[in-house]
């Protein structure tokens, strides 16, 4: 297993086989049925490719800018080894007909924004200068008709505009492997309390002690709606967030949300907790 994805199953204390599923709970996306599915051989063949490159190679970040750059939608240098990464998506998607590429969409939770990024990045190739409100429209009527045809009706533009799509939801994916990868958690004990939806825990560090609390968030926006139907999503889901209380009289606090998952949050609060025995912050 590359170093990149050892580290990661350790910050985020799972066994290798439920890494990508991990991954996925982090980045909002649901994960592939077990087995072989294509979008599980889809996201694991990146994986791999980018869990293998060395510490401080790669930051967080790195891989979505370097999709914007290569989208023609961000004008930027990006690291090297960045770009390489994105060279790698693309071939990962290149190949795909568009029923395959609708497959894999679905199977994303691919939603209207991902498409409307996707339409833009194909109008940029085809006009560099573009950019005003006129293509912003053009993109949105585009996302629009890949949405109401079926793969089978799509045109080159259409067909395009997923492939672009596919490959910032998979540098989405990849960014998140980085973070998790150079992360530094400090694991609590967690306890579960009211049927997962709310999670406790208690740090010391530098004589003081925090008391740490991950619970649904309270009016959190609503998470995008995928464009097709997904079978495993549940009608409406669930914001996390996080907050952080010092023991001292005064409790102070601090707190962070949404979060796609409660594993986002907590694996969040841990490095929050990290920063401040770090000192880095405070509450």
């Amino acid at each position: 297993m590359a170093g990149r994805l050892t580290r990661a199953c350790t910050n985020l204390r799972v066994p290798p086989a439920h890494l990508l599923d991990a991954l996925c709970a982090l980045a909002g996306r649901p994960a592939p049925p077990r087995g072989p599915h294509p979008v599980r051989r889809v996201y694991g063949r990146v994986l791999q490719t980018v869990g293998s490159s060395p510490p401080g190679v790669l930051e967080p970040g790195d891989v979505c800018a370097a999709t914007y750059v290569r989208a023609g939608l961000l004008n930027a240098e990006v690291p090297a080894p960045s770009d390489t990464a994105v060279l790698c998506i693309r071939r990962t998607v290149d190949d795909l007909g568009p029923a395959d590429l609708w497959e894999l969409a679905r199977g994303t939770a691919m939603t209207r924004d991902d498409l409307s990024w996707g339409a833009a990045a194909v109008l940029a190739e085809g006009d560099p200068g573009a950019g005003d409100l006129l293509d912003g429209l053009a993109a949105h009527t585009l996302a629009q008709e890949v949405a109401e045809r079926s793969p089978c009706h799509w045109g080159r533009d259409h067909t395009e505009t997923v492939r672009a799509a596919l490959y910032r939801s998979l540098a989405d994916l990849v960014d998140v492997l980085l973070e998790v990868s150079e992360s530094t958690p400090t694991p609590l004990d967690w306890t579960v309390h009211d049927n997962g939806r709310r999670y406790a825990a208690t740090a010391a560090g530098e004589g003081v002690t925090y008391d740490v609390l991950v619970r649904t968030a309270q009016n959190a926006p609503p998470a995008a709606a995928p464009v097709w139907h997904h079978p495993s999503l549940p009608a409406a889901r669930t914001a996390w967030q996080w907050r952080i209380m010092s023991g001292s009289a005064d409790r102070a606090s601090h707190s962070c949300a949404p979060f796609p998952s409660a594993l986002a949050a907590r694996h969040a609060a841990e490095c929050a907790i990290t920063a401040l025995a770090a000192g880095r912050c405070g509450l």
